[in-house]
């Protein structure tokens, strides 16, 4: 019988030190014991196996979901969309390694009601006032890369109106829209999920974008789950103002510090 959800993420070894973080906050907060399982690389299994706890979590490599031609950023993204396939689950959130819990979680927190998650789905408007203050510090601006990389899947869908963000992570997937995306969308147009993925790098918009159109399950939306720090200077500003993990909690589960600028394992 399929789990009605499960905590998912995709590692690999240069994240191994915030998985561990990660899995930490987990095994601390779980309060209904979730199922949790992490892919990694097959290359990557044993590294692994001898750095976490496998009694806790569920171990798996990528190729089990996906049959990776190689690592990169476009793959994460389509092993993340894929795994679904191993029918382990009826919804499940994605969760990045560089992402851990800052106090107790529950079903009822990713679920509507027995049947039906939530979506992440807002219009990211609490970043976007903070990046206008520093576009000249960060080399572009974040507000006009959204919509250039989200209206092309709306125009693809027909979709008009607002510019909705469906993430950042973690994100509630339900399996039975990605199953559907597959053979009502991809199967008939003789196109993959990569595809679309080489099209447009965003799998949790084509995810919300395909929900909007196919209405495959109630749409029940809600803020993200984490506060989520994309930039150094973000998380500075908050240091300088005073912020603690006991303040981010009135508001947010966890804690993304994200990786890609080298941020501290913890706030």
């Amino acid at each position: 019988m399929k789990n009605k959800i499960v905590l998912y993420t995709k590692s690999y070894s240069g994240d191994l030190e915030r998985l561990k973080v990660s899995i930490d906050s987990i095994k601390k907060h779980n309060k209904d014991n979730i199922p949790y399982y992490v892919s990694v690389p097959k290359i990557e299994l044993e590294l692994f196996k001898n750095n976490i706890d496998c009694s806790y979590v569920n171990l798996i490599t990528d190729e089990e979901i996906y049959s990776i031609p190689a690592q990169n950023w476009n793959t994460q993204q389509i092993v993340k969309s894929n795994f679904w396939k191993l029918e382990v689950c009826e919804n499940y959130v994605m969760l990045d390694s560089d992402s851990y819990f800052i106090k107790d979680f529950y079903v009822s927190d990713f679920m509507y009601d027995e049947s039906t998650p939530y979506t992440v789905m807002h219009e990211q408007k609490d970043l976007f006032e903070w990046t206008s203050r520093h576009n000249v510090n960060l080399g572009f601006d974040p507000f006009l890369t959204f919509n250039e990389t989200r209206t092309p899947i709306m125009e693809l869908f027909s979709r008009t109106g607002r510019i909705y963000d469906f993430g950042p992570g973690p994100i509630i997937w339900a399996s039975k829209v990605w199953k559907s995306l597959e053979e009502n969308y991809l199967k008939p147009n003789k196109i993959t999920f990569a595809n679309l993925i080489e099209t447009v790098p965003s799998e949790f918009t084509w995810y919300g974008e395909y929900l909007l159109v196919s209405k495959e399950i109630p749409i029940f939306a809600i803020e993200p789950m984490f506060k989520f720090f994309h930039f150094s200077q973000q998380y500075i500003d908050f240091k300088n103002q005073g912020y603690t993990e006991e303040h981010f909690k009135q508001n947010y589960l966890g804690i993304v510090m994200q990786s890609n600028w080298n941020a501290p394992l913890k706030y």
